[in-house]
């Protein structure tokens, strides 16, 4: 079966299309074919595809470049479609879920999880920030001595 899913700046092609389609990186994609199934062999991403948006710099084990959700979340998502991370780690697919118009949605086990990707994605109004900043008994923390 064939998803037709696509992002307007796709065109309208089917992923399996788009897949065929590739050569980004300079190489047209091979079909290879196991069992009756389909598989696709391209550099989709690469090592050199460093390029992220800076937040997603966060330290993390496990995780993974953002331009790869990205390819998968472009090509079989629409905006305002919900994207579904339900091992969310550091946030990556829902950050750029969020940044491509797409409602992030996600889980993990590890209550980390949640305060790394929380402040990304809802991020404060920096009018609040700089309130909130105001309110700070600076002068009740004394003076910093070098010692």
């Amino acid at each position: 079966m064939q998803h037709s899913f696509f992002d307007a700046d796709l065109m309208g092609k089917p992923i399996i299309r788009q897949l065929r389609e590739f050569r980004k990186f300079g190489t047209p994609t091979v079909v290879e074919h196991l069992n009756g199934v389909p598989y696709f062999v391209n550099e989709f991403w690469t090592p050199r595809q460093r390029q992220g948006s800076s937040i997603h710099e966060v330290s993390y084990r496990a995780c993974f470049k953002p331009q790869l959700p990205n390819f998968f979340i472009r090509r079989l998502t629409k905006p305002g479609d919900i994207v579904l991370d339900p091992f969310m780690g550091r946030g990556t697919t829902l950050i750029e879920s969020a940044i491509l118009g797409r409602t992030p949605c996600g889980n993990d086990i590890n209550p980390l999880s949640r305060a790394l990707v929380k402040p990304r994605i809802r991020t404060p109004d920096p009018l609040n920030v700089w309130n909130r900043l105001l309110e700070i008994p600076w002068e009740a923390a004394g003076s910093i001595k070098n010692e």
